[in-house]
């Protein structure tokens, strides 16, 4: 399932404090992560980027898979630095958002985001195990990006999820919870690899 005019994001320009290295480049049954997250996204989006920081495209160019590079406008400021750069290149379109660190992440659960989502309203996401939208892995109309820049020009909150709550974003329950799970520290990296 195709969806001609959507272009996918992913974000992997973190930091990843946490994990102690790169988050895209942590291997899982022979992949990267990005590559993983790339792969399912070409399967749903007409073209594919990815959101990096300076300095980082050479590291991953190998796990890239042929997405195109976004370079963050905005700094550090966290996702939404990476967001507002893509919605800055391309404001016409919808971006499918995804986190590089999900790796239970497939087809079915982007699939049925696409196929749920409310193009009336800035933002479609899943509810999270804690009934919170989860924003990494969400579709982002192209009316969202003069909310965001309202937030990033007036600094108001600068972290997706609480913009997502204060502009009430549309959710959905996820029809795998599981593929939403997303690693940030060694250990969750190895119970990820244990299941």
């Amino acid at each position: 399932m195709e969806t001609n005019a959507m272009q996918g994001l992913v974000l992997a320009g973190g930091r990843s404090k946490r994990m102690g290295r790169d988050k895209a480049s942590l291997s899982m049954n022979g992949k990267a992560l990005v590559t993983h997250v790339v792969e399912l996204t070409k399967q749903v989006c007409s073209q594919v980027f990815i959101s990096l920081r300076p300095g980082q495209e050479d590291a991953l160019k190998t796990a890239l898979g042929g997405a195109m590079p976004i370079r963050d406008q905005y700094g550090e400021i966290g996702p939404l630095g990476g967001i507002l750069s893509a919605l800055n290149a391309y404001p016409d379109t919808p971006w499918l958002v995804l986190a590089v660190d999900l790796p239970h992440l497939d087809r079915h659960t982007l699939e049925y985001l696409i196929m749920h989502r409310d193009s009336g309203k800035p933002f479609t996401a899943y509810r999270g195990r804690d009934d919170l939208p989860e924003p990494l892995c969400a579709i982002y109309e192209p009316q969202s990006r003069a909310i965001l820049m309202d937030h990033f020009n007036n600094t108001r909150s600068l972290s997706p999820r609480k913009i997502f709550i204060e502009e009430r974003a549309h959710l959905l329950s996820p029809p795998n919870p599981g593929a939403l799970t997303n690693v940030n520290t060694p250990e969750e990296f190895e119970e990820a690899l244990k299941k």
